[in-house]
């Protein structure tokens, strides 16, 4: 191929550390002369998993490809200037990954024999072509280390987004709140909040919103700030339901939504008011002494459709009563048989610490350690939130 041309792609200048008004080093321009131009129709592999590396090492330089993992889902995305199979030039090892063309793509291409043949010959290019591995080994290395930091930055500014004192509330009569979230990846999608609406009045809630990672918790921001907003100006559930629903759907083009339940405590009554925007139920501690699931009727979720209708239901939380709200990562985490923690495995422990249920930080931190004695090591899978309201 044309070196001349080749070296005008941006990334084949940055790898092979080319001087774009400079002459073209003499190892670097063998190398580059050497790659033939390769067709490949959308749809077929550029490379293939576990197939031989002979075929060396591809350049993009038209189109785009998806990398599939041995399960055939898809882990990256390549264009024009990505480098492919540049390992195989210098080692015997399979073919680690699949690439498969997404359009029609052109790409420049070193044979592994070829590239043996013209490095034996002149060994300046096999001193280049480990200068341009090393130089792309470096910027990944600076790239994650990048996207270390900035997840740094981001779980920490979501931990700083989620209550962590509840002295305030604590300090109310029969009252003892605790909650949590430990999310799946560096940053979650759960969130939960509390704030009195006013002297009489307090909001307690958990959400859910839908994927992981800093999408969700971008859109779970979002979804915080809104519930907040329209709450503590003392506008009724429903309406407080309906006009955050509409924010959270006005260009919402991702699709993505948010599963709530939100209460208001009325601290003089003992009533509680209630939207259940599409969430798992809690658990109340009765006058009996057993949890149960709260009957509670379900509205959509957050986010799909605009100008929906909220329910507000009821139900006592009286002095001596307790409620438990939690999110499906308690109830969809899995153990090492595959096996759910599921619902009524979580009454039953709900209901085997009843003697720290008048201490909701005991309390929610029994029911952290029960779901990791299940899980047994396995991976946790989703973000895991608990809220715990005791007024005993």
């Amino acid at each position: 191929m044309n070196a001349d041309v080749l070296r005008k792609i941006e990334t084949i200048q940055e790898f092979f550390k080319i001087d774009p008004d400079g002459e073209l080093k003499e190892g670097t321009r063998i190398l580059l002369e050497a790659m033939v131009e390769v067709a490949i129709k959308k749809g077929e592999d550029v490379v293939t998993l576990g197939a031989d590396c002979d075929d060396g090492m591809y350049i993009i330089l038209e189109g785009t490809t998806d990398v599939l993992d041995c399960k055939g889902t898809v882990i990256n995305t390549l264009s024009v200037g990505d480098f492919i199979g540049e390992l195989g030039l210098i080692n015997d090892d399979k073919r680690g990954a699949t690439v498969r063309a997404t359009t029609d793509v052109i790409c420049a291409n070193i044979s592994k024999a070829l590239f043996e043949e013209i490095a034996s010959k002149n060994r300046k290019i096999y001193g280049t072509f480990m200068n341009m591995l090393y130089t792309k080994t470096t910027k990944l290395v600076t790239e994650q280390a990048r996207i270390k930091s900035e997840l740094s930055v981001a779980t920490r500014i979501q931990a700083e987004c989620l209550e962590d004192d509840f002295t305030p509330f604590n300090a109310l009569e029969q009252v003892k709140l605790h909650a949590a979230m430990r999310p799946a990846k560096e940053v979650g999608g759960d969130f939960y909040d509390m704030f009195m609406i006013d002297d009489t009045h307090m909001c307690f809630l958990i959400a859910d919103v839908s994927g992981k990672g800093v999408p969700a918790a971008i859109f779970m921001s979002m979804a915080k700030t809104h519930i907040k907003n329209y709450a503590t100006l003392g506008l009724p559930l429903a309406e407080v339901a309906e006009r955050s629903n509409n924010q959270l759907c006005y260009k919402n083009e991702t699709g993505m939504f948010v599963t709530a339940f939100i209460c208001v405590l009325d601290l003089e009554t003992n009533d509680v008011t209630f939207i259940n925007a599409g969430h798992n139920k809690p658990f109340i501690l009765d006058e009996e002494g057993n949890f149960k699931m709260i009957d509670a009727k379900a509205n959509l979720v957050f986010g799909m459709m605009e100008g929906v209708p909220y329910r507000e239901q009821h139900f006592t939380l009286a002095k001596g009563d307790c409620i438990y709200m939690y999110t499906d990562g308690v109830t969809e985490a899995l153990n090492p048989s595959q096996e759910f923690f599921g619902d009524d495995r979580l009454k039953e422990v709900l209901n085997k610490h009843m003697d720290e249920a008048a201490d909701a930080e005991a309390f929610v931190e029994a029911m952290y350690e029960e779901v990791d004695l299940f899980a047994d090591g396995e991976m946790q899978a989703d973000d895991i939130t608990m809220v715990y309201l005791s007024r005993k």
